[in-house]
């Protein structure tokens, strides 16, 4: 197999990231219901705390940002999700609150 169709796989899938990811990933959910609920505000307010972009790792490696479509949880719109922990019905201040469990 060429090189270039090796890459073409693996930037197929978001699972691969050709990056060191942080210990925990956060992925702030902006599908509609989400997005509806506030989730631009959720989003903005995880960038602010933690100096990221979404696709961005912070300098230590603790966490890496991602903004996602959907989860399929919107019955608790506005969602974030830190590694495997859901987070339903997000403020800015509770999404502020809740990374400083995984500090």
């Amino acid at each position: 197999m060429s090189e270039s169709e090796v890459f073409g796989v693996a930037s197929f899938y978001a699972q691969f990231y050709f990056t060191r990811r942080g210990k925990h990933t956060v992925k702030v959910c902006l599908g509609t219901a989400c997005h509806v609920r506030g989730g631009e505000r959720i989003l903005d307010e995880v960038k602010k705390d933690l100096g990221l972009e979404p696709g961005g790792t912070t300098e230590d490696y603790k966490f890496s940002l991602a903004r996602v479509a959907c989860f399929g949880s919107c019955a608790l719109a506005p969602v974030l999700v830190v590694n495997k922990d859901v987070y339903g019905r997000m403020t800015p201040a509770k999404a502020k609150e809740t990374l400083t469990q995984y500090e």
